[in-house]
């Protein structure tokens, strides 16, 4: 298979001089031929920091996928920087949708009609592979002539999704289906892809206001970023556990590499709470790129699975996984997933709006239309 030459992707050197975060790089290949210690060399990481590095060479599925979200990311180098803002944000989510899975967004937008920071279009797996009767989904017509690309990078990440899972439910002695079955394509589950564009900035100058997008954990049971451009970041653990809640210091985030041919992948916050704490979250941020990358545009392709929307949000029942504490939640008091990423949204966005309105003296510039019925946020 021709892997298509994405070298232009690379327009700057990625520095050497800066903290890297050690992550593991796991072999795709291993884990579907259920090699047993790729698996638990898995399970170790996703107790501890949630992030590795997944080689897509290795395996035809694998190679396959990578050249997927090379046509994904190719997508939206041809449409971000040239479609006219108001053809992109009339590409919105229907009135009821709860769940960032489907539309355009984008935070400030500068004179000339640019974003500043960031702008993004997501495409929803549910619409896209379950025609129904109230299934209204049709992509603008910007985005229509990419479809197949897109259609292929989700069928590929949803099986290296359930890959994972798999290997995660065994080793956390669950049953079989435990996790899988609440992953499945064609459930309404919010799944989505996700091309991303950071516009070029200026030099990284140290001040505050250099992050993209705050530091915060996905609303997701697993997300698999494939990027060319530095910019992503981690928090040392041990440093998150320590401010205990409170902002992680500068000096404690770790960048991460991008490498070719390897998705980056990391466990969502639902995974935490299926496991109550045993697999784990990694914090991790946005910023802006490191050294001479700073000068050119960033763009990121994201393929997230999240668990059915009914299912319930509470740990499994495991001898590996301890027991809540104290009275046990009635089921009326759990969050079902669609609510429950609701929720997550809603803090984030919260979040963003207050971070941008102290740094700048301006009350936020994006559309919360989610107050009245309709979430929109980055």
């Amino acid at each position: 298979m021709t892997i298509p030459d994405m070298s232009d992707l690379y327009p700057a050197p990625f520095p050497q001089d800066v903290p890297l975060a050690p992550l593991q790089r796991l072999s795709l290949d291993k884990l579907l031929h259920h090699d047993p210690a790729e698996a638990e060399r898995l399970t170790e990481v996703c107790t501890d920091t949630g992030f590795f590095y997944l080689d897509m060479m290795d395996h035809p599925m694998g190679r396959k996928m990578w050249e997927d979200a090379c046509v994904a990311v190719r997508s939206g180098i041809d449409v971000l920087p040239r479609v006219p803002m108001a053809e992109k944000k009339a590409f919105k989510a229907p009135a009821d949708i709860k769940v960032l899975d489907r539309g355009y967004q984008t935070g400030f937008v500068k004179p000339d009609g640019q974003p500043r920071d960031s702008e993004m279009f997501m495409v929803p797996a549910y619409e896209v592979f379950t025609k129904t009767p109230n299934n209204s989904f049709e992509p603008p017509a910007w985005l229509s002539q990419h479809m197949n690309s897109f259609q292929r990078a989700m069928v590929s990440g949803n099986r290296v999704a359930n890959t994972i899972l798999s290997v995660l439910e065994q080793n956390l002695q669950l049953s079989a289906g435990s996790f899988t079955d609440l992953h499945r394509l064609t459930d309404s589950s919010g799944d989505f892809l996700r091309v991303l564009r950071y516009p070029a900035a200026e030099a990284d100058d140290g001040k505050p206001d250099n992050a993209r997008f705050p530091a915060h954990k996905d609303a997701v049971s697993i997300a698999m970023l494939f990027t060319w451009v530095g910019g992503l970041q981690i928090a040392d653990p041990e440093a998150v556990h320590q401010a205990q809640g409170g902002p992680v210091p500068e000096e404690s985030w770790r960048w991460v590499q991008p490498l070719p041919g390897h998705a980056i992948v990391n466990l969502g916050e639902a995974m935490e709470i299926f496991s109550n704490q045993v697999l784990r979250s990694g914090l991790h941020r946005v910023v802006k790129a490191p050294g001479p990358q700073v000068a050119h545009d960033k763009y990121s392709v994201l393929l997230v699975v999240r668990p059915r929307d009914d299912t319930l949000m509470q740990s499994f029942q495991s001898p590996v996984i301890p027991q809540e504490e104290g009275e046990k939640h009635r089921e009326s008091e759990v969050m079902t997933s669609i609510e429950w990423g609701n929720s997550k949204i809603r803090r984030l966005q919260d979040h963003i709006d207050k971070t941008f309105t102290e740094r700048s003296g301006k009350a936020f510039a994006l559309d919360r239309s989610w107050k009245q019925g309709k979430v929109e946020a980055v």
